[in-house]
């Protein structure tokens, strides 16, 4: 099989016969420079897309996630980990915070700047896999229309630092199995540091979310399958990565092991484990699989499989290496997530690691189809692509920053159907109750909720951001029990926050000598009805009692 060429432009091993044993490992030099406009192209899109990303957080727009609200609890307490995640998330949103204050912006900065760091990571994979820097332009482009993507460059959550450092990984992956080709010395030098590279990012990817674990079998999947790659195998450095990986997460074993192994049990619970094998679901199935079509965008997600089938094929049957890296590194991974939620619901983010390898796969099949077409012809093609595959993932994206804009074009998305939904209301119900406890003023009360979320937002919306309890009625543990104190606050009123205009539970009533409803909070959104909330003035607070008589807190 002969090379694939540019005009006017060198063979491009990568995705063409895969001859040399470093098929598809590149250099920056061996790009060919007559492809610079796609550089200048890139630094372009990552660089207005990350000033947007500043532009639409320091806006205001949407209000906390409650998932965030409660990461920044975590950031008020920091710790080696946390009930159900490591401690990553938590510290970086302390080092914003604590640079700029307990903010929105500072909050979800963190975001903003990985997903520009991950773009980075993969431009430059995408570029030296296939010896392009259209390839480059084409996979960054890829993420960053995609909806999984675009919503996880702004709110502050743990698939930020997971895609991140699953990145990090696979780049620093590429560079340690293929290495310069300068020196044998220097090249093993080098080497050795891409190989404690990624096992800084396996280490901080596990501390972000225990996901990250999922590349170690990938990359004994390539090593074992990959002729190339195949040696290292019989050499140190993989074990000795790994190792040092799992010595970096010491600090989230160290915390579960003083935890009665907490996190653990949590994972176990979402995997359905902890109770036995359960019955197999179509249903789950099908949610996750349109989950899939959803965040990631009907055509794209549709392309993106096509792409992976076509990287396997070129990969297995062809033994061309850059082909082969990026299949075991997207379609196993996909096809794990798929083959749980036969048996468990899987959420829709929970796949987000395999779309990186996934966009570049899709980046090279462009790239094969593109070679060899004259500039003019090859520029309509590309176009083409771009209108029909993502396009539908930018108008996606556009809905979700901007739900608004429809109603000028006559059509309004009802509330219960809308996902920003949870994204609004949070700071009306924190100024509510904010003035409702300058009422009190000078007399020592405190506030609780039933469910971790709203506890989160009230910890960050009530002015003076004061400590929030959630007392446990039958719920799930979460961080808040592992943290306690309400034991201690026996005898003092408090302000209990529900959601929705229900009474209090009967639990609450038994647990206050007086209980009565002082307010609703009703939120709007664009003009409709959104979440509500009811405020309780409870007094003398003495501790829940459980179902046995014994007062817990």
């Amino acid at each position: 099989m002969r090379a694939a060429t540019r005009p006017g432009g060198p063979p491009i091993s990568a995705a063409g016969s895969g001859s040399s044993p470093r098929a598809g490992a590149h250099s920056p030099r061996q790009v060919d420079g007559r492809w610079k406009g796609y550089r200048h192209l890139t630094v372009l899109w990552l660089a207005g897309l990350t000033l947007f990303h500043l532009w639409y957080v320091a806006s205001g727009a949407v209000d906390l996630a409650p998932d965030e609200a409660h990461y920044w609890e975590w950031s008020r307490r920091l710790d080696w980990s946390y009930y159900s995640k490591g401690p990553m998330v938590a510290y970086l949103i302390a080092s914003a915070t604590r640079l700029g204050g307990n903010t929105e912006f500072f909050v979800r900065l963190p975001a903003v700047l990985l997903a520009l760091g991950t773009g980075v990571l993969v431009s430059v994979l995408a570029r030296d896999l296939f010896a392009s820097e259209r390839a480059g332009f084409l996979a960054v482009l890829t993420c960053g229309v995609m909806p999984l993507y675009a919503v996880g460059s702004i709110l502050m959550t743990i698939d930020a630092p997971l895609v991140f450092f699953w990145a990090l990984a696979l780049f620093a992956l590429r560079r340690a199995l293929a290495g310069p080709a300068d020196g044998r010395s220097r090249g093993e030098r080098a080497r050795l540091g891409w190989w404690f590279l990624f096992a800084l990012a396996l280490g901080l990817g596990f501390q972000s979310k225990y996901t990250m674990l999922l590349v170690v079998p990938c990359l004994w999947g390539y090593l074992l399958i990959s002729p190339s790659a195949r040696a290292s195998v019989a050499k140190p450095q993989p074990y000795l990565s790994v190792l040092l990986g799992l010595l970096i997460s010491a600090p989230v074993l160290v915390w579960n092991a003083r935890h009665q192994w907490v996190s653990f049990r949590h994972v176990l619970g979402l995997a359905g484990l902890s109770e036995g094998a359960g019955q197999l679901s179509a249903k789950t199935f099908l949610e996750f699989l349109g989950s899939q079509v959803g965040v990631v965008s009907p055509l794209l997600f549709c392309a993106m499989l096509v792409a992976m089938i076509h990287a396997g094929r070129r990969g297995l049957q062809e033994k061309i290496d850059a082909h082969l890296f990026l299949f075991l590194f997207s379609a196993p991974l996909l096809a794990f997530f798929l083959l749980w939620s036969i048996h468990e619901k899987v959420e829709g983010n929970w796949a987000a690691p395999a779309y990186l390898a996934g966009a570049i796969s899709l980046a090279g099949f462009w790239e094969e189809r593109l070679q060899g077409t004259p500039g003019r012809a090859a520029g309509r093609r590309l176009a083409g692509v771009v209108a029909l595959v993502l396009l539908p993932g930018l108008v996606l994206d556009a809905v979700a920053h901007f739900p608004g804009a429809l109603g000028h074009l006559g059509i309004d998305i009802p509330s219960r159907i809308d996902m920003t939904r949870r994204l609004h209301g949070w700071k009306e119900l924190g100024l509510a109750l904010g003035r409702t406890l300058q009422e009190v003023e000078g007399k020592e009360v405190f506030l609780m909720s039933d469910r971790y979320q709203i506890a989160s937002e009230l910890a960050f919306y009530v002015p003076g951001q004061p400590r929030v309890y959630n007392i446990n009625l039958g719920r799930r543990m979460n961080q808040y029990d592992i943290w306690g104190g309400l034991g201690a606050l026996r005898g003092r009123d408090a302000f209990f926050v529900i959601d929705g205009e229900w009474d209090a539970p009967p639990s609450v009533r038994e647990a206050c000598d007086t209980i009565r409803k002082v307010q609703v909070v009703k939120t709007f959104q664009r003009g409709q009805p959104g979440q509500r909330f009811a405020i309780f003035r409870c007094g003398r607070y003495r501790g829940l009692v459980a179902p046995e008589g014994k007062v817990t807190y």
